[in-house]
């Protein structure tokens, strides 16, 4: 238990450096929150990285997360913005909020961990009860590497990023166990110090699949873009399969 407990604290400490200075989503979350308004909410906030940049623009953010060891580190990230930016352990599975939200986000593809699809048909319907009518969900999905680049699948990859004076290097290896099914294996370093392996899981889903569960959900009107390109949003037809990173959103 405590080695499981030491490995957990340690990816949330790999993971605040890794993506810590990521923020080509970030205009994307503000845009909506602009249009939209208060209150926000982010779905897999991690360590806070998004909930941080809307509580400084100004928003009451709140953010769910079910990795403890991440959220603590959100809490101490978030202390400067304590009175508008909130962050709590909940899985949406299993229940909607009390609040309801005029902004859902669902970022960095939290989504893509849900590898049932009676898992993401309950997250749907729960947070469709979260959000107050009129409102927007964004929900950010991966596209496999294993199939953007066939010759990469299996094969590692060694990245290192640097943030907040501390770096981490990961080996990275991702391979489809099925046709929808990625297993990722990174073994990062921080700071020169001992390796350490993370094994993930995440469950492809098309523009068009997606569209499906959100209307079956309750929402209105899904499209999607490329990334987070704007200029590329579109309506979603059933048989959208964009072989990229796409950004759907649809109204509630």
């Amino acid at each position: 238990m405590r080695e499981r407990i030491a490995l957990e604290k340690r990816y949330a400490e790999s993971h605040e450096i890794y993506l810590g200075g990521f923020s080509q989503d970030v205009p994307i979350y503000l845009d909506l929150a602009g249009k939209y308004g208060s209150p926000v909410l982010e779905v897999g906030c991690g360590t806070g990285r998004v909930i941080q940049r809307l509580a400084k623009a100004g928003y009451d953010a709140h953010g769910i997360d079910t990795h403890r060891p991440s959220l603590e580190l959100a809490r101490e990230r978030l202390r400067p913005w304590r009175g508008r930016a909130h962050v709590a352990d909940h899985d949406m599975r299993h229940s909607p909020l009390s609040t309801r939200f005029r902004v859902a986000l669902v970022t960095l593809h939290a989504f893509n961990a849900f590898i049932e699809i009676e898992e993401q048909r309950l997250f749907l319907r729960n947070l469709r009860r979260s959000l107050s009518d009129g409102a927007i969900v964004a929900i950010d999905c991966f596209y496999p590497l294993a199939l953007a680049k066939p010759e990469l699948a299996g094969e590692w990859r060694e990245i290192e990023r640097t943030h907040g004076g501390r770096s981490v290097v990961v080996r990275d290896r991702r391979e489809m166990l099925t046709p929808l099914l990625e297993r990722r294996t990174q073994v990062f370093r921080i700071d020169g110090g001992p390796e350490t392996e993370w094994v993930s899981h995440r469950r492809h889903v098309t523009a068009g699949q997606l569209a499906a569960l959100l209307e079956e959900a309750g929402f209105d009107d899904p499209r999607w873009m490329a990334g987070y390109d704007a200029q590329t949003l579109q309506p979603a037809a059933a048989d959208d399969a964009p072989a990229t990173p796409f950004t759907m959103l649809a109204d509630s």
